[in-house]
């Protein structure tokens, strides 16, 4: 939910401006304000168990229980952290970094996130092995365009100390409801990576010994959510989500993803998530 700031919309004071014929000093005035809003210092820790059922193309599709995290803190001068559980309507990923700008009805976020978890691979002896995780240095930004809610990353610097170059980016689009006490959302999102980071995850080398050579290329990963949030009382909240995510085809086409759904019969090409979470929120 976007903070609400007690400064004029950019446009707005601009408009005034023309109005009384100083357009300049009004003008550049908002425009500077907006860096010296930032977020509401504070923050939430909600610890939770959840219950879910999912996998996909990277993992089993299994019924799993585990310990849920979550929560934010924003400080006074911009910076924050957010970890966000199983009713993140938008990017899944933890994230840090600084408020830069704001808004009546947008943020601007410089952000450091992950845009690729780490895989193991295990085809032979000679062959696969473990793959890093991609962190990137980025721009989030967050709004509200009429009765939606709209978020978007660009993060040209995104690799490891394994390759260069990688690229990523997404955006997201949700709507919200509110019926009683009950919360609820749907969001659908785009996540990019480019060749150099998914050749990284899902390429074959020619060096090869068991798989035919492959070069991944770039592509989007398509997810899709709802979900729901209720309190029950002033401290336990109790959440659920509905996920589904079509990877990208150079993702797909990979021999290495080939082969695990080859051996492991219940690994599919269409990822899904369905979660239930009692959280205690301090």
């Amino acid at each position: 939910m976007l903070s609400k700031f007690k400064n004029k919309p950019i446009y707005a004071g601009m408009f005034a401006c023309l109005l009384s014929g100083n357009v300049h000093a009004q003008s550049e005035t908002d425009f500077w304000q907006g860096f010296s809003n930032k977020r509401e210092a504070g923050g939430f820790l909600a610890l939770g168990a959840s219950f879910s059922y999912g996998g996909g193309l990277l993992s089993d599709i299994d019924t799993r229980t585990n310990l849920v995290v979550s929560g934010n803190y924003y400080f006074e001068n911009g910076l924050f952290i957010e970890v966000p559980g199983n009713a993140n309507k938008f990017e899944p990923s933890w994230a840090m970094g600084y408020n830069l700008y704001n808004t009546d009805d947008w943020e601007f976020d410089l952000i450091y996130s992950s845009a690729h978890g780490p895989l193991e691979y295990r085809v032979h002896p000679k062959e696969g092995g473990d793959k890093d995780l991609t962190a990137y240095l980025g721009l989030r930004m967050s709004g509200e365009v009429g009765n939606y809610q709209f978020q978007a990353i660009f993060a040209p610097n995104a690799d490891n100390s394994e390759y260069n170059d990688g690229l990523y980016a997404s955006a997201w689009l949700a709507r919200s409801w509110q019926y009683k006490n009950w919360h609820f959302y749907g969001s659908i999102g785009l996540q990019y990576r480019n060749s150099n980071m998914l050749d990284y995850y899902y390429g074959v080398p020619d060096s090869a010994v068991m798989l035919k050579p492959y070069d991944a290329s770039g592509g989007v990963n398509t997810h899709l959510k709802v979900g729901f949030t209720k309190p029950l009382n002033d401290a336990w909240v109790l959440d659920g989500t509905v996920g589904i995510t079509d990877y990208a085809s150079s993702i797909d086409d990979s021999p290495y993803s080939q082969l695990a759904k080859t051996y492991n019969p219940n690994r599919s090409e269409l990822g899904r998530h369905i979660a239930l979470t009692l959280s205690y929120v301090f």
